[in-house]
């Protein structure tokens, strides 16, 4: 144990490195020098026999090796801060807490409702990391991913917290010109502006003669960024796909219209990951149990006024 405690030092040198990427970003965090993160890193290669990183002179990178050393340690390392909070705080959520989800979920949806958070919990900061990317919880340092869409088996823990809605709409000006589609397969004679997923356009399900059936649409525009289609839409470009928190406020305003509002195939389930069940920090407890009720209550409440307004 005592050995253990002795490398303490490099071993959080080694965790900030990589999650900075350099040693002057480690320095900073660690109110330190660069040499100093460097040599800690370099003790604790000589130490284990192995090399941990790939230096250049821009950025650090792990090897095999040290991608697999760096997710046992830093993991050992977060839980070691949460054991600390837990007793300095004696359960009152406090710290950082690390947020990752995709641009569009976290622009529309996410960002309301930290303000709310943060009122209740006041010593909690939150690092709100916005991708359209897959990230690694573990070697990125994530507390908790919000990610849509169906989920691949993985060794993360998993709490579902709503399901999204798609909507087809189109602004009025378009509607004007090319008329108003009654029919799923009257989209192909239309402009439709498609979503981008690594690299490939999301297809678009319809209930047609019962079951769900997928409408071989063809547009001039594609993007991997709903807030990009939408406004493609709005300027009269043509009938964009998108999900419902991403329009609601320009179909309430009259910006857009919603077209086949009973035929448009459901939207996508909503999920928290984080990285294991027992031990939870307090401060990632009450963020799950916070964002369980309020993207339920949001995501429903939208639902309702969606049909409605259609």
């Amino acid at each position: 144990m005592l050995n253990v405690l002795n490398q303490l030092p490099e071993l959080i040198a080694f965790v900030e490195s990589v999650e900075c990427n350099s040693f002057s970003a480690a320095a900073r965090s660690l109110d330190t020098t660069p040499s100093a993160i460097s040599k800690r890193v370099a003790k604790l290669e000589d130490r284990l026999g192995v090399r941990l990183l790939q230096r250049t002179t821009r950025s650090l990178s792990l090897t095999a090796e040290g991608a697999a050393y760096y997710e046992r340690v830093s993991r050992l390392l977060r839980e070691l801060d949460d054991a600390n909070d837990l007793v300095i705080s004696r359960g009152k959520p406090r710290g950082k807490l690390t947020v990752s989800t995709s641009l569009d979920f976290g622009q529309w949806l996410l960002v309301q409702s930290i303000p709310e958070f943060l009122a209740q919990y006041p010593e909690i900061q939150i690092d709100l990391r916005l991708s359209d990317r897959v990230v690694d919880l573990v070697t990125e340092g994530i507390d908790v991913a919000i990610r849509l869409g169906n989920l691949e088996d993985s060794r993360l823990m998993v709490r579902p917290l709503g399901q999204t809605q798609f909507v087809l709409c189109a602004a009025p000006s378009y509607l004007e010109t090319h008329g108003i589609p009654t029919t799923p397969n009257d989209l192909m004679q239309h402009n439709c502006l498609q979503y981008m997923f690594q690299g490939r356009p999301e297809p678009w399900l319809f209930w047609i003669d019962q079951e769900w059936q997928t409408v071989p649409v063809k547009g001039s525009f594609y993007s991997d960024n709903g807030g990009a289609l939408k406004n493609a839409a709005i300027a009269g470009l043509g009938i964009t796909q998108v999900l419902g928190f991403q329009i609601k406020q320009e179909v309430e305003q009259g910006q857009l219209i919603l077209l086949l509002p009973n035929q448009i195939s459901p939207g996508l389930p909503v999920h928290a990951l984080f990285t294991h069940q027992r031990n939870l920090s307090p401060r990632v407890r009450v963020f799950l149990e916070f964002l369980n009720s309020y993207c339920r209550q949001f995501l429903g409440k939208m639902e309702k006024n969606l049909k409605k307004m259609a």
